[in-house]
């Protein structure tokens, strides 16, 4: 195959690596879901008095919307790569608006329920994980209304970059747990305790969340900067 026509089978191929990739992932993010999406609905349609610590039979409303921000939470997990993928984008413009605002409606969801629950019922984890906790819903809760109110405004590069901090933090939710699986592997849960005030769990309550945050302002910059340099010269 002679220089010319290599970058152009190239270009075929990559909407199957992108198909690969997404599968890949969703595999990986399937036991998360499954299980969040499982245990919200089991909360919303059964007493699980007994079964479920996030379960409160003297609270019923707030324990709803814990379980309801479960079930929210999972959809997003799946919806969230889907948004962010460039080929799917292009491909379906149509998919892309109505995807996007069910993510903002199912975010406003997550957020609210998860603010509601740490300042009314605690977390696991203390004082400490319910300011995290409550800091994590708050911020999916801007991403969301600022999704929006960009996009209504056709301000579309703004609205890129805030549709991207939803779906990072959204994704976050999932890391958060797998961060968990890997550092027991490779530490035996080092620092980690059942109420979750042990040393990594403390660096995981905010860390799960802000570090992807930072990463991605540090790719906005690089990414402005690159544009502003224009194209490389030969």
């Amino acid at each position: 195959m002679n220089q010319i026509a290599l970058p152009h089978a190239l270009r075929r191929f990559r909407p199957a690596r992108w198909l690969i990739a997404l599968v890949v992932l969703f595999l990986l993010m399937f036991g998360f879901v499954r299980h969040s999406a499982g245990m919200g609905i089991a909360g919303l349609l059964r007493d699980l008095s007994g079964l479920n610590p996030f379960y409160a039979a003297d609270a019923p409303w707030v324990t709803g919307i814990m379980f309801l921000h479960m079930v929210t939470g999972a959809i997003l997990t799946l919806q969230a790569p889907l948004q962010l993928i460039g080929p799917i984008r292009r491909m379906s413009r149509g998919f892309h608006r109505w995807n996007g605002r069910a993510m903002i409606v199912f975010g406003l969801i997550t957020g609210f329920g998860g603010i509601v629950y740490a300042c009314l019922r605690g977390t696991t984890g203390g004082l400490f994980m319910d300011i995290s906790s409550t800091a994590y819903g708050i911020l999916i809760f801007i991403a969301a209304v600022q999704t929006y109110r960009l996009g209504r405004a056709k301000k579309w590069k703004q609205h890129e970059r805030w549709g991207w901090r939803l779906s990072v933090l959204v994704i976050s939710s999932w890391l958060y747990r797998m961060h968990y699986v890997i550092w027991d592997r490779l530490t035996g849960g080092w620092g980690t305790t059942p109420d979750m005030t042990g040393p990594f769990d403390q660096f995981q309550a905010w860390g799960f969340f802000l570090g992807y945050l930072l990463l991605l302002e540090v790719y906005f910059i690089i990414e402005a900067s690159r544009k502003k340099r224009g194209p490389a010269r030969g």
